[in-house]
């Protein structure tokens, strides 16, 4: 059974700003989560199972809650990569 996956107001409108091969990476990331919201390639945050974090695509780093079947999407972390390659 694959989780339902839904946003918070502020994490869908930054996935609406994304360009459109960027918002793929992000939705195919989250597809493979979502058949297994506690895969190994995610780490829990804190204390709690159900908190947790994954990086989805080279430079998209996610954190989300999983309750009653959702994966909820609560941060959206964009990584440029200008940022850290060198010039």
């Amino acid at each position: 059974m694959a989780f339902r996956v839904t946003y918070t107001v502020e994490t869908k409108a930054t996935a609406d700003t994304m360009a459109p091969e960027r918002r793929g990476l992000l939705e195919r990331g989250l597809a493979k989560l979502a058949l297994d919201p506690y895969h190994k390639a995610s780490t829990h945050i804190g204390t709690h199972e159900d908190d947790r974090k994954a990086q989805v695509a080279p430079g998209l780093l996610i954190e989300y809650v999983v309750a009653h079947g959702l994966l909820v999407v609560v941060v959206i972390e964009i990584f440029d990569e200008a940022l850290i390659v060198g010039d």
